[in-house]
């Protein structure tokens, strides 16, 4: 693996850090808790799908670096998403 690769990857996970933050702060200020989280449960899989796609478009033209970022962003808002709702359900 490339030092490229792990640098964008890393760059990756805490772009999808933001853009859950983002999305977060927007859901928790526009709408209740019920209504946000069912968005969240549909919004965050659909993101992994796309990034997984894309991610494997990219790969296949051999820009690995972008590959990598792709594949990373989801990764911390379909975990965190999870765990928000864990702590709202369980």
């Amino acid at each position: 693996m490339r030092t490229e690769s792990i640098w964008a990857a890393i760059g990756g996970v805490l772009a999808g850090y933001l853009l859950w933050l983002v999305a977060y702060s927007v859901g928790d200020a526009i709408s209740t808790v019920s209504i946000w989280s069912l968005a969240l449960l549909v919004v965050s899989p659909a993101f992994a799908l796309w990034a997984l796609l894309r991610g494997r478009q990219v790969r296949r033209r051999r820009n690995y670096p972008l590959a990598s970022f792709v594949f990373a962003l989801p990764v911390l808002p379909v975990l965190l998403s999870l765990l928000v709702l864990a702590d709202i359900y369980l």
